[in-house]
C-alpha cells in the first residue's frame, strides 16, 4: 500500500451511515451462507476480506484488485480443465501477515469441502470447480470439472471472498473431523452399484416369465428369484438412504460447528480496521481513503435514521428497500439532501402458457406485443413509478447489455399499433364479424380453424398494485381485437402454484429478480421451462452461452438470444421496478446505478467524495 498521511492529520470528515436493523456476530463462513447473510451484516462486513478482481462500478468491468493481471486461459489437462493466475507481490493482511496464494487456496478448498450455499456456492461452484492449488506464493492453479462459463468464472470464483490461512486452518481442522469420511462415499457408491445389478437382474427375470407355464416349475424357480433380487435390492436401498441421511446430518453439523468458530482479532483486508464496535453502533477506519476519517454506521429504527439524515446525523440510509414516497416527501424539506433513482435489477413480464391454443400461435403473440407499449405502460397507466423494460437485459447492466433490440411495434402510436396487430391476425387466417377499429372493439373473432376465440384470463398478484393494474390494461388492450379476456388479481402464492405448479394459467404477468450475469434467459426460455415453449434456435445458444467461459463470444451469443426471443416473443417484458436513495454531505460518482447504490456500497468510501 502506497503510504499517505493518518485521517486525523489531513483532518477529514467521517461517512456516517444508518442501517436500520442491527449486525449479528458472524464469522466469514456464516456471513456468505444462509446463516449469517442479513443485509447489515453484507453492508457492514462486506469488504473485510479481500478479492482478487471485483466488477467495478458502473460498467461492472472485471477489475483486478490483488491479481496482477488477468488470468490465463482454460486450457484440459488430464481430466480437468485449470488456469492460473499471480497475485501482485508483498501483500499482507491487516495485522501485517503475509497474504498469499495458499490464503486463497485454502479458503476456497475449505467451502468446497463443506458444500458451503448462498454466496459461497455462487462464487464457488462445486458442480463445476473441482478444487485450487498454490504453486508458489503467488501463483494460484484452478482445477475445473467441466468448463466454467462466464458466471462461474469471471463474475463466479475471480470475485469470491478469502480469508487468512494461518488464522483459520487450526480452527478449521477441528471441525473437519465432524464431515463424512472418504469411505462413507465408497460405501454408498457400492450400494447403489448392488442396487442397479439387482435391479438390472431383476427385470430380465420378470421379462422371461411371460414365456414360461405358471404351473411349471422353472416359472416358480423364476418367480423365486424375482422376489430374492427385489428383496436384496430393497434391503441395499434402505441402506443406501440411511447412509444418505446420516451424510447430511454429518454435513449440516460439521456446518454449524464452522459457523460458530471464533473469529476475534481476525486479519483483515489491508482496507479495513475495526475502530470500534458496540451496541447500535460500528466504527471502522478506512486504511486507503483519502476522503473519510472513518466510516460509521449506526443502527435507527426508520423513522429515526429519517431524522437523523434531516438532523446531519448520518449521510446516508443503507436498506435494501429505499424510501417510500412519504420518506422521500418529508427529507425534500431539507434542500441540503439530494436523491438518487436506480432501476431495480428485476423484471415483470406476460407470460404465455404455450399448452394453450391459440397462445401457442406466434401471429397472436406478435398482435398482443403490438398492443403494448412498456413505455406507455410505465410513465402513463403507472404514473412512472416503474421502468420500461425494452428487452429482457437492462440497459444498466453494462458489459451484458447487447443495445436495445426493437420489439414490435416500436414507435407507433395506439391506433397504428391496432392497426398492426390486426394486419399480423388477418395474415394468419383469424376472421372478425366485425373487424377491430379505433373507435369500436372487434366481435365475433374466429381463429384459424375457424371456431369462436376461448375465452382467457390473465392474473396478477393483487398485492402488487403496478401488476394488477398492468392487467387491468392489458385487458382493456386485448378487448380491442374483439378477445374475451378477464383480468384477475390472485394472491401472490395462488398465481406462483398456478404458473409454476399446476400450470394452469393462461396469461400472467409474473416478477422475477435477476441476476447480473444473465443466464436467467436460458432458465425462463431453454428446453424444460414452466411456460412450455420450445425453440431449437435458443436451446442450442442457451447451450452454447451456458458452456464458454470467453466473455466476448458469451456476449454475442447473448444477443443472439435476445434476438430469438424478441422476435418469436415466448413472453412479453413490461417493466422493472424503481429504488430512490437519499444522502447529503457527499457526491455519487455517477447518476443512477443498477438495484441502487445502497445495495453496493458496502461501506466502502473509496468511490465517495465530501461536498466541499
Amino acid at each position: 500500500m502506497p503510504e499517505m498521511a493518518s485521517p486525523v492529520e489531513q483532518n477529514l470528515p467521517p461517512l456516517r451511515y444508518a442501517i436500520l436493523n442491527p449486525t449479528t456476530s458472524v464469522n466469514i463462513w456464516s456471513l456468505f451462507d444462509k446463516e449469517g447473510a442479513s443485509y447489515e451484516n453484507y453492508a457492514v462486513k462486506g469488504e473485510y476480506w479481500p478479492r482478487l478482481y471485483h466488477l467495478a462500478a458502473p460498467n461492472n468491468e472485471l477489475t483486478p484488485l490483488l491479481a496482477d493481471g488477468f488470468p490465463s486461459l482454460i486450457t484440459q489437462e488430464g481430466e480437468f480443465l485449470t488456469a492460473t493466475l499471480t497475485l501482485l507481490p508483498d501483500l499482507t493482511w491487516s495485522d501485517g501477515s503475509p497474504l498469499s496464494a495458499t490464503d486463497v487456496a485454502f479458503t476456497v478448498n475449505t467451502a468446497l469441502e463443506f458444500e458451503l450455499g448462498l454466496n459461497w456456492a455462487v462464487f464457488y461452484n462445486k458442480k463445476i470447480l473441482h478444487h485450487l492449488e498454490a504453486i508458489d506464493a503467488q501463483t494460484i492453479k484452478y482445477y475445473f470439472s467441466s468448463i466454467p462459463n462466464a458466471g462461474d468464472w469471471q463474475q463466479g470464483a475471480l470475485i469470491g471472498v478469502f480469508a487468512s490461512q494461518s488464522y483459520w486452518e487450526p480452527k478449521v481442522a477441528e471441525v473437519k473431523k465432524l464431515l463424512p469420511l472418504t469411505e462413507d462415499n465408497l460405501l454408498m457408491a457400492e450400494y447403489q452399484i448392488q442396487i442397479d445389478a439387482l435391479q438390472a437382474e431383476a427385470e430380465i427375470i420378470a421379462e422371461n416369465m411371460p414365456n414360461l407355464n405358471q404351473k411349471s416349475t422353472e416359472y416358480r424357480a423364476h418367480e423365486k428369484l424375482l422376489i430374492d433380487r427385489q428383496f436384496r435390492r430393497d434391503s441395499f436401498k434402505k441402506k443406501l438412504e440411511l447412509a444418505q441421511r446420516e451424510k447430511r446430518e454429518k454435513f449440516t453439523a460439521a456446518r454449524a460447528a464452522l459457523y460458530a468458530l471464533d473469529d476475534a482479532r481476525e486479519p483483515l483486508a489491508g482496507l479495513w480496521q475495526l475502530s470500534a464496535e458496540e451496541e447500535g453502533y460500528i466504527e471502522n477506519i478506512a486504511l486507503v481513503s483519502s476522503h473519510f476519517e472513518t466510516t460509521r454506521y449506526t443502527t435507527y429504527q426508520r423513522d429515526a435514521a429519517i431524522q437523523a439524515l434531516l438532523a446531519n446525523e448520518t449521510d446516508f440510509i443503507l436498506t435494501p428497500h429505499g424510501l417510500t414516497s412519504d420518506d422521500i416527501s418529508h427529507l425534500s424539506e431539507d434542500p441540503a439532501i439530494h436523491f438518487t433513482e436506480s432501476r431495480r435489477n428485476n423484471i415483470r413480464f406476460l407470460a404465455f402458457n404455450h399448452n394453450r391454443t391459440p397462445l401457442d400461435d406466434i401471429a397472436l403473440r406478435r398482435a398482443l406485443s403490438c398492443l403494448i407499449d412498456p413505455e406507455f405502460l410505465a410513465t402513463e397507466i403507472l404514473d412512472g413509478a416503474v421502468n420500461p423494460a425494452l428487452g429482457w437485459i437492462h440497459p444498466e447492466n453494462i458489459g451484458w447489455y447487447p443495445g436495445q433490440i426493437e420489439p414490435p411495434c416500436t414507435g407507433l402510436d395506439a391506433d397504428a399499433r391496432l392497426a398492426a396487430g390486426v394486419r399480423q391476425l388477418k395474415m394468419a387466417g383469424y376472421l372478425w364479424e366485425q373487424e377491430p377499429s379505433p373507435n369500436h372493439a372487434g366481435k365475433g373473432l374466429k381463429i384459424p380453424s375457424g371456431e369462436d376465440f376461448p375465452s382467457i384470463t390473465i392474473i396478477a398478484p393483487s398485492d402488487d398494485p403496478s401488476r394488477a393494474n398492468a392487467a387491468i390494461h392489458i385487458e382493456a388492450m386485448v378487448r380491442s381485437l374483439g378477445i374475451p379476456i378477464t383480468a384477475e388479481s390472485i394472491p401472490a402464492d395462488d398465481l406462483f402454484f398456478a404458473v409454476y405448479g399446476g400450470g394452469d394459467y393462461d396469461l400472467a404477468i409474473v416478477g422475477w429478480s435477476l441476476s447480473l450475469f444473465p443466464d436467467y434467459l436460458c432458465d425462463f426460455f431453454s428446453e424444460g421451462n414452466f411456460y412450455n415453449y420450445s425453440n431449437a434456435a435458443v436451446n442450442t445458444k442457451c447451450t452454447q452461452f451456458l458452456r464458454t467461459s470467453d466473455i466476448s463470444q458469451a456476449r454475442e451469443q447473448l444477443f443472439q438470444i435476445e434476438v430469438y426471443l424478441l422476435d418469436d416473443l415466448p413472453a412479453v417484458p413490461l417493466f422493472s421496478t424503481k429504488v430512490t436513495e437519499a444522502y447529503r454531505n457527499f457526491s455519487l460518482p455517477f447518476d443512477g446505478f443498477l438495484d441502487g447504490f445502497g445495495s453496493g456500497l458496502y461501506g466502502a468510501p473509496a468511490l465517495l467524495k465530501p461536498e466541499k
